[in-house]
């Protein structure tokens, strides 16, 4: 073993050794840091009490940090790494070895394997959740993008693509769930939705994958955009445990002239036991085929039988999300695309079946883009316990400006009056956000990307049920992920065109996208659950 102080290990060329530094430094977030980079040996690595980089790459190292803010950043092996004192920021390999974490006092946010040791002092700890098996030529390997999640009592189902292409959609659907408030996970493929699905089924790839719970018939659904040559499929895949999956069958089957017949589906489920359509789930979606109309269908047998599809009456739109109060009103907040662009919403009050017209909360700009990365102005939406609505999306924090964006909030108490928009986030470029509520108390979570010199991060903030107070930002990635980590689509590096939180035990779990440095021609980027 070999022990490296502070002092950086000599790198041929001063050029190099420099642009591995100020490479380090803008990733880790770490500000005037020194850099420690170790060997592919055994190594054992000592910080400073000032801020420090240390970096294993390889062999069985140690990382031991001072009493700086940190980045601590194991290799690949079995490697132990003590964060300290401080507010630090720990990543362990993307290798399946089992890591171990200690971190100290400090408020501090580790990125692990399901398989590492995380000390309990470790205040926020994210979990790799699956990782991409697929090595076809068409898909981008080691990628999973888009994840969706929803908790119903202590079990969390996550769905997310996997094998990212670059002309859309992916090679299948995963699939990931915890018992226990997300302690521990298993996760796999969906069974029969595309051909490298085991068993196989009819379609060449698949996309949008979104999760519901259907407590009138106990039964977790898994919604994808499904596609096969010409056709367009709203695939359904069932489960009574999160973990066994029925293989996919059709809510909807079209074959358009050309183009897809549907896009970004989204799927939600009335859980009220009061309410005049519980156990009625509706899928929404775009159609596509239809000058961009949004629609729906709906189940009222945990996904067996789904009705036939209505217009929601707007076009063209797209994102449409569902949210419904406790007294069974369905709100659907979406993108709207006619004379310009604007947030907007429309209400049904008997189960889907009519709808009012579209009503617009807030203009959207949409000018304010990040060079390269994939980030429409989607939105999110969620009802607190008295049945107010609340809808969130991205857009420019300034009016005209072409710099930075901002989350935005609006809520409505029935679907049709909504409140002047309320700016959540200022001066961090956040896009993507997901919204999600703890109807118990009445707490907010939105988490969302932030983009900055180094890359993307993703983050977190609450509030107490007041629209106009949040909480600081929490950071859920350890790293900045700059955007050649990421699989490159038409649209421009992805993460996700969405990420979910939810309340599971009364603290936010966000299921997220974590991008690490690929190796070789191979990606290293999963989805993540971080709770706390």
């Amino acid at each position: 073993m070999q022990t490296v102080s502070h002092r950086s290990r000599p790198i041929q060329g001063m050029r190099l050794l420099a642009l591995l530094v100020v490479g380090l430094l803008l990733v880790s977030g770490v500000a005037g840091a020194r850099v420690v980079t170790g060997t592919p040996e055994n190594d054992r690595l000592l910080g400073t009490p000032r801020a420090d980089v240390l970096r294993g790459l390889g062999g069985t190292d140690r990382l031991v940090a001072g009493s700086g803010a940190d980045f601590l950043q194991g290799g690949a092996g079995r490697d132990t790494q003590d964060a300290g004192p401080g507010a630090d920021l720990v990543a362990t390999s993307y290798d399946g070895a089992r890591d171990v974490v200690r971190c100290g006092t400090g408020f501090d946010v580790v990125n692990a394997d399901l398989s590492d040791a995380v000390a309990r002092d470790c205040e926020l700890v994210g979990r790799r959740l699956s990782r991409d098996p697929y090595t076809t030529a068409d898909a981008q390997h080691e990628t999973q993008v888009e994840p969706d999640s929803f908790t119903f009592g202590r079990t969390t189902v996550a769905t997310f693509q996997v094998g990212r292409r670059f002309d859309g959609a992916a090679t299948t659907v995963g699939w990931a769930v915890t018992t226990n408030d997300g302690a521990s996970w298993r996760s796999g493929l969906l069974p029969g939705l595309t051909t490298a699905s085991l068993p196989p089924g009819p379609n060449a790839r698949a996309s949008d994958p979104v999760v519901a719970y259907d407590a009138a018939h106990a039964t977790w659904l898994i919604s994808t955009l499904a596609l096969e040559g010409p056709t367009t499929r709203l695939a359904i895949n069932r489960s009574t445990n999160g973990s066994a999956w029925t293989t996919a069958s059709n809510a909807l089957e079209e074959r358009p002239a050309e183009g897809i017949a549907f896009d970004k589906n989204w799927l939600a489920c009335d859980n009220t036991a009061s309410s005049p359509f519980y156990g009625r789930c509706y899928l929404v979606y775009t159609h596509s085929a239809d000058r961009d109309m949004l629609a729906l269908t709906w189940s009222s047998d945990g996904g067996l039988t789904w009705s036939p599809p209505v217009d929601i009456g707007a076009r063209p739109g797209v994102g449409v999300f569902p949210a419904i109060r406790p007294t069974g009103e369905v709100v659907v907040v979406y993108l709207l695309q006619e004379r310009g662009l604007s947030i907007a919403a429309s209400r049904s009050a008997d189960g889907g079946a009519t709808w009012g017209a579209p009503i617009r909360i807030a203009p959207v700009d949409g000018g304010c883009r990040i060079q390269n990365f994939r980030a429409f102005s989607l939105p999110s939406a969620d009802v607190d316990g008295t049945g107010r609505v609340w809808a969130s999306w991205h857009d420019c924090e300034s009016p005209g400006s072409s710099r930075n964006n901002a989350v935005f909030v609006s809520t409505s108490p029935d679907g049709i009056q909504w409140s002047a928009p309320l700016v959540v986030t200022r001066g961090r470029n956040a896009v993507l956000p997901a919204i999600g509520i703890e109807a118990a108390t009445g707490r907010v979570a939105i988490a969302y990307m932030r983009s900055s010199a180094a890359g993307i991060d993703v983050e977190r903030v609450e509030s107490f049920g007041a629209p106009s107070t949040w909480s600081p930002a929490r950071r859920l990635s350890a790293h900045a992920m700059p955007l050649r980590w990421m699989p490159d689509t038409t649209s421009g590096r992805m993460l996700a065109d969405y990420i979910s939180v939810h309340y599971s035990l009364g603290r936010p779990l966000v299921v997220w996208v974590l991008a690490n440095e690929p190796v070789g021609n191979s990606f290293r980027q999963a989805v993540y659950a971080t709770r706390g």
